[in-house]
């Protein structure tokens, strides 16, 4: 869990049914979705890509997908691993254009 929020503050907190919703962000534009339920006995997440528009995907929270991280696609996996290390291995120049 700690590599996906890694650098993140949460931005926002929504509740529906049975689970709370808050959506987390990073200085370079990365954002994941995570989904909790009320009794603390489930914490999944929703990456939200680059390609993707992070106000679009947390309107619809409610109805997004959400896995354990193990679960996840390759493509995703792959997606949070090289923006931690890119956040990671960030300079002032490469901060500056974010």
């Amino acid at each position: 869990m700690e590599q996906i929020l890694f650098g993140c503050s949460a931005t926002n907190k929504t509740s529906f049914g049975n689970y709370n919703y808050y959506l987390y962000s990073r200085v370079d534009g990365y954002a994941v979705i995570l989904r909790e339920k009320t009794d603390n006995t489930e914490w999944l997440f929703r990456v939200i890509l680059s390609d993707e528009n992070i106000a679009t995907v947390w309107a619809s929270a409610t109805t997004e997908t959400y896995l354990r991280p193990d679960a996840m696609s390759s493509q995703v996996k792959k997606y949070v691993v090289a923006k931690m290390y890119e956040f990671v291995n960030a300079n002032r120049n490469i901060a500056a254009n974010w």
